[in-house]
């Protein structure tokens, strides 16, 4: 999976995660940067963990690795 840049998302990477959009049904409050946990090639999502330990689910496209 690539992120909104064409770079290849890895896990334990740093990204940057855009602010919510009701688009998408976000549900985390603004933008922030997390860590990948995991690449979930099934659905198509990456598991992006906060730094309070919560983990959101993210389209590859719309995150940015740092």
């Amino acid at each position: 999976m690539r992120d909104i840049n064409g770079k290849k998302i890895k896990v334990n990477q740093d990204v940057l995660v855009p602010d919510p959009s009701s688009k998408f049904g976000d549900m985390w409050q603004h933008s922030f940067q997390g860590v990948v946990d995991t690449i979930r090639e099934d659905c198509g999502l990456v598991t992006v963990v906060d730094g309070d330990g919560d983990c959101w689910d993210v389209e590859p496209d719309r995150l940015e690795v740092v």
